[in-house]
């Protein structure tokens, strides 16, 4: 009788097992991390004369979850875009620095990424599940310029074209990669992706053509806790 009662007392004071069961990683509804990625850009329009040029770009991104399978992502970055550009050989001299691929467009852009992310929702590897990413990315671009990057007469001052460049743009943007369980609570993600605009950014102050349509490839990587 008395070790009935004692185990009874005892009872109480055991935390329930609801309680102390941890989320599983991929269960948990909220995110927050930060984001880097490694790209190529192009403007898809030029893409007789131009040529890809490497771009970097990193920021902020947060998730919320409805289901362990899909969410919402939305982040805030800076990003590097632009292209390279062919210029022909117009006298055919030794020396003459016309024919190089030298000259550069750049591009700054303030990014606000909205997707909805898909989640496979079983492990395709241990700890490592699919994902999916479609949306939108919303741009504000800051600052645009073109610069001949020439080490045979010097390096020239850039050209800023800032108020040819439309102010906005908003490229559609899809990836797909892994996110994988990496412990004490975080989670690192590695897709590849793509950013692609219809929309012409930039017009000719002399014939008001208007052209550069953005492309941007590349490797994003984000760490969310």
């Amino acid at each position: 009788m008395l070790i009935f009662f004692v185990t009874k007392a005892f009872s109480q004071f055991k935390a329930p097992t609801s309680l102390v069961k941890k989320t599983h990683i991929f269960d948990r509804k909220v995110f927050v991390g930060i984001t880097f990625n490694s790209s190529w850009s192009n403007f898809k329009d030029c893409k007789d004369s131009s040529f890809y040029r490497p771009s970097l770009g990193g920021g902020f991104r947060a998730e919320y979850y409805f289901k362990p399978y899909l969410g919402i992502s939305i982040g805030a970055s800076i990003q590097q875009r632009g292209m390279g550009i062919y210029t022909p050989d117009l006298d055919n001299s030794i020396g003459n620095p016309d024919s190089t691929g030298r000259l550069r467009y750049r591009m700054t852009t303030f990014d606000f990424p909205v997707q909805l992310i898909y989640r496979y929702p079983k492990d395709i590897l241990p700890n490592t599940r699919l994902s999916i990413g479609l949306g939108a990315d919303f741009n504000i671009i800051h600052n645009a310029s073109r610069i001949w990057k020439s080490i045979d007469d010097g390096f020239h001052r850039p050209v800023i074209l800032t108020q040819y460049y439309q102010k906005y743009d908003i490229p559609f943007r899809a990836g797909v990669g892994l996110d994988c369980a990496v412990g004490h609570g975080s989670l690192f993600r590695v897709q590849f992706y793509g950013e692609m605009s219809n929309k012409k950014l930039y017009t000719n102050p002399l014939t008001h053509i208007q052209s550069n349509q953005q492309i941007l490839l590349g490797i994003d990587l984000s760490v969310l806790f």
